[in-house]
């Protein structure tokens, strides 16, 4: 349900209203709205990654492990988690973030597929409802906010979508693509004892036994190709394991610049001839109840629906395939590797996939994805660097590679070393579906029904857990906003589903969660309510209201100018209204610049 009585906006360049709301609200929405007019009439450019090359590889000198304020730690929990919370923070404060990564990998992943499966095993049409809940539910409450945090960053690069292939009608199978990758990226012990290193190779076979990823990159029932009928394997997976999940499209150094050959050109990482030999690779592949079964049947619903994937040797071509150049050379005397004729079906993909993962553009190609997702759009080449090495020395271990990532000096400081500070810029905007958890979990929202119902939220925040326009995520990470972002050669990934359409949208529904408070006489047992008594407590002071909400939602980080604008117009509110006080005072924080900009 939408929570009560919220307040509307509209946006235009140069119009902007807010019915009910002060001029100071309307001015941080008039400077949030900056720049729309001309990115909006403009075409979009997707730079390739920059060519810049750093001959320094030593990191800066290390920063103190543990958080010196709240500040601190209330920054690194937004990079690690859907928001810091107050016990987060203390906790944070007092194990350090090693130790804090540590224990963190140490619990198991929160799972959402036995609840969505409960509810919706043998329904017709179930729709994803009972999918959203539980994904809410754990951004929100899960005490495992790294793994949840780092899934939804690993689903933004493998991405499955409940917008193709029949998956708006298979909610099971997404929540358990989404459980597979909070396992997978701090490892996991199954039913039956084994244990599952968190290794990007693991990963990246899940990823490709994964039903969901089956249906949504038509690999599923995959055969091979008949001469006599004209007819050759599906190259959608295949095209897409490449350029997406694993290397990319251009050869890359381990600072992620490009690989130019001796004109001076970018070296592409495959042909077309690739895509064709790893389509071979993934023929005969389909659900454990048969090559030609569908357990999406409801009457006849069986586990298969999200169980790994299994070979049928009938459709699977056991031909020699040669694959990948590390060096880009395909020509005569080429040193692509490739698998053997006659090779078992699972030893076909074991290997095809190794040869992948151990590619040299691999470490620096997810890496600097995974920098891009949790901390900052343009990572130095240093940075970049440093977080590849850990992924090549490690094996792929995606604990270390996160963990790399999110205490390198230049994530925990905040800044540039000053050989980049001309060039290069630190943070990234906020993505709008985290503008909210970053509200619910500060302000322990819940509602009373004990459940978390936005069945869609895509409609506010250009966002939707598992559900992209496309294969290629809801933006792209080589986005760069026309104008002086894209003329300085860098990239703002997320301000692709930022416009005046969307930038209005959030404000809406960010206004409507402000409204909808504990206590509100209008609430319903299913609206979600935050908790305002931190501010209303101390609403007859205006300084310290917008001090507090400078601690919960900018972390100390905000400018005098717009202190001295929220403290003018909390001071405009009659102070006997102290939930009007805080209500508003939310409301032009979280529609602000500043608040939408991760530092």
């Amino acid at each position: 349900m939408q929570p009560s009585s919220p307040r509307r906006f509209s946006f235009r360049c140069g119009i902007i209203g807010a019915s009910g709301l002060g001029k100071p609200i309307v001015a941080a929405a008039a400077l949030l709205c900056a720049g729309i007019a001309q990115a909006a009439n403009t075409p979009p450019r997707f730079p390739l990654p920059r060519q810049t090359r750093d001959p320094i590889r030593l990191a800066p000198p290390l920063v103190q492990d543990v958080p010196a304020d709240d500040a601190q730690a209330a920054r690194f929990l937004t990079m690690a988690t859907f928001g810091p919370t107050p016990a987060a923070i203390a906790e944070l404060r007092q194990l350090g973030y090693h130790a804090w990564i540590v224990k963190q990998f140490a619990m198991p992943a929160t799972p959402m597929r036995p609840y969505v499966e409960s509810l919706d095993k043998a329904v017709q049409n179930p729709g994803q409802n009972d999918r959203m809940e539980a994904w809410f539910n754990n951004a929100i409450t899960a005490p495992d906010q790294l793994r949840q945090r780092v899934a939804w960053a690993l689903s933004q690069i493998m991405v499955v979508s409940d917008q193709f292939a029949g998956l708006n009608q298979d909610p099971i199978a997404l929540a358990e693509y989404d459980d597979m990758l909070a396992r997978d990226v701090g490892g996991w012990t199954d039913a039956n004892g084994i244990s599952h290193a968190a290794t990007f190779s693991n990963l990246i076979y899940d990823v490709t036994l994964s039903p969901a990823m089956s249906k949504m990159l038509t690999y599923l029932r995959n055969q091979k190709g008949d001469s006599s009928k004209g007819t050759s394997p599906d190259e959608n997976y295949a095209r897409e394991v490449m350029q997406l999940f694993t290397i990319g499209l251009i050869l890359l150094n381990p600072d992620g610049s490009q690989k130019l050959d001796a004109n001076g050109q970018p070296i592409p990482t495959y042909p077309q001839a690739a895509v064709s030999a790893y389509a071979r690779i993934f023929t005969g592949w389909s659900y454990s109840t048969g090559f030609n079964s569908n357990p999406l049947n409801y009457q006849n619903w069986s586990v298969a629906e999200y169980q790994p994937l299994v070979c049928y040797d009938a459709y699977h071509d056991f031909g020699a395939k040669t694959l990948i150049s590390y060096s880009g050379n395909y020509g005569t005397n080429s040193d692509a590797l490739g698998v053997p004729a006659n090779n078992s079906c699972a030893a076909d993909l074991q290997q095809g996939l190794a040869i992948l993962v151990n590619h040299p553009n691999t470490a620096p190609f997810i890496s600097k994805q995974l920098i891009q997702r949790l901390v900052t759009s343009n990572p130095t080449p240093a940075y970049v660097s440093r977080v590849s090495a850990v992924f090549g020395s490690s094996g792929g271990d995606l604990s270390k590679v996160v963990t790399a990532i999110l205490t390198d000096s230049e994530a925990l400081s905040g800044t540039l070393p000053a050989q980049y500070a001309a060039s290069y810029t630190f943070g990234k905007a906020r993505e709008p579906l985290l503008k909210l958890t970053a509200l619910w979990r500060y302000y322990h929202a819940a509602a009373s029904v004990g459940l978390y119902t936005f069945n869609n939220p895509q409609s506010g925040y250009a966002e939707r857990p598992l559900g992209a326009s496309s294969v290629f995520n809801f933006y792209s990470p080589f986005y760069a906003p026309p104008g002086e972002i894209a003329d300085s050669g860098l990239v703002a990934p997320e301000f692709q589903i930022i416009n005046e359409s969307t930038v209005a949208s959030s404000a809406n529904d960010l206004t409507a969660r402000s409204n909808a408070y504990v206590g509100n006489s209008g609430n319903k047992p299913e609206t979600i309510a935050i908790d305002l008594s931190s501010l209303t407590a101390i609403a007859n002071d205006a300084n310290a209201m917008a001090e507090q909400i400078n601690h919960d939602l900018l972390y100390g980080r905000m400018s005098a100018a717009m202190k001295a604008s929220l403290v003018k117009m909390i001071n405009a509110i009659p102070a006997t209204s102290a939930v009007t006080r805080a209500q508003a005072a939310l409301q032009l924080t979280l529609i602000s610049p500043e608040f939408a900009i991760q530092k």
